[in-house]
């Protein structure tokens, strides 16, 4: 296929798992369609061939406030995107959730004159139910990954197609239970603890101290309990003891794993091991977002948590107009893991909810059972090729 042949596409992906799901998807259309493609980009988009005019981090923004502190650099990061699509031309722009930036971007690309793919719906039906329709005057093609969410979009006037969840394709442990434990330096009859702050730093100082004193709680009449903290690529093990107040022992490997003292507790940190976390973990404690349902495809049993600033959880309050929060229990539609949210996100309870799944196996693998419904109401492996082909079908 000559250069000529190639097709031109203008990619926004900001979260890590958006860059690592676009990525998938443009490999997958790469396999059947020379393609050069630019955009805002993580590590994998780039990997896959994306040319980055902006750093896909320049998009991270937690909460209705965080949006006014990067403000500046959104706006910069909207013009450079705009600019580059007058010069690029591109024939599609393929979106990737992070609808915060993309609602404003796909319009004004739309105008541009490029057809708009959004690839992962934004979570409509938790915030804003009108923005559905909205997205019918500029979407010429929307992906979406849950079941629920084609009809829903459908009826908004939006041309949908459900694709599947790209977790099913690629989701297991970077290193056996064996070798993992090996690592970390533990027995085999240690009894495996896994906290999951988040990847920002404002979610790890919101989040990781809770965890932490929670840990602490049920390690101190359970000797055999370890619990092991899972680090963003970009967090470093220093920066982290310092947010949640602790003291990172000397001597460490370079990549790990660090032990980190916090008062009586000790915290096993590992970074490249967050699936080997999720999945060795005899139960673990998750901020809510995209690691639940990871956590809970695992099988791994879970309580969700998250914590915000009272602003942005008084217009949260206001919005949101769904019973559950965390995925796993959208997903399920039911309650297969518990949730402890903002004043319920506390060490004691975090602990309470936690303990069963520690010390009585029954209860451990009724948990189990009860996730196994996630699993089954995503689908099948396929989504990135899939989506490829529906990119395929909107530039054809």
């Amino acid at each position: 296929m000559g250069a000529a042949a190639e097709r031109r596409l203008l990619v926004v992906a900001g979260e890590a798992s958006g860059d690592a799901h676009a990525a998938r998807m443009l490999r997958a259309f790469g396999r059947v369609h020379a393609y050069r493609a630019h955009g805002v980009a993580g590590p994998a988009l780039r990997a896959a061939g994306v040319e980055a005019i902006e750093d896909a981090s320049a998009l991270s923004v937690v909460g209705f406030s965080g949006v006014l502190q990067r403000l500046p650099r959104l706006m910069r990061v909207f013009r450079r995107l705009d600019d580059e699509a007058r010069r690029f031309k591109p024939e599609a722009a393929v979106l990737v959730d992070s609808p915060g930036f993309n609602f404003r971007a796909g319009p004004s690309l739309k105008r541009a004159g490029v057809k708009i793919f959004y690839y992962i719906a934004p979570q409509v039906w938790a915030w804003h139910p009108e923005r559905a329709r909205a997205m019918s005057r500029w979407v010429d093609r929307l992906a979406v990954v849950f079941p629920f969410e084609e009809q829903l979009f459908r009826d908004a006037g939006v041309p949908t197609t459900y694709v599947g969840h790209p977790l099913l394709e690629d989701l297991h442990p970077e290193i056996d239970a064996g070798s993992f434990r090996a690592e970390l330096g533990v027995t085999p009859d240690a009894t495996l603890l896994g906290l999951l702050p988040g990847s920002r730093e404002q979610e790890v100082r919101a989040h990781a101290p809770v965890m932490l004193e929670a840990a602490a709680r049920l390690a101190s009449s359970r000797p055999s309990l370890v619990p092991v903290m899972a680090l963003a690529p970009d967090v470093s093990p220093e920066r982290l003891a310092a947010l949640v107040g602790g003291t990172l022992d000397p001597g460490a490997p370079a990549n790990g794993p660090w032990r980190v003292r916090r008062g009586k507790a000790r915290v096993c940190f590992v970074r490249g091991r967050t699936r080997a976390v999720q999945a060795h973990a005899s139960a673990c404690a998750v901020a809510s977002g995209t690691a639940t349902l990871e956590t809970a495809l695992f099988a791994t049993p879970l309580v969700i948590v998250y914590r915000m600033g009272w602003l942005n959880y008084a217009i949260a309050r206001r919005l949101v107009s769904l019973s559950h929060v965390g995925l796993p229990n959208i997903v399920a539609g039911s309650e297969v893991a518990p949730e402890l949210i903002q004043d319920a996100f506390t060490p004691e309870r975090v602990a309470e909810a936690l303990a069963p799944w520690l010390d009585d196996p029954a209860a451990r693998a009724e948990a189990s059972r009860g996730l196994s419904a996630v699993r089954a109401r995503l689908g099948m492996a396929g989504a990135s090729e899939r989506a490829a082909e529906a990119l395929a079908e909107l530039l054809a």
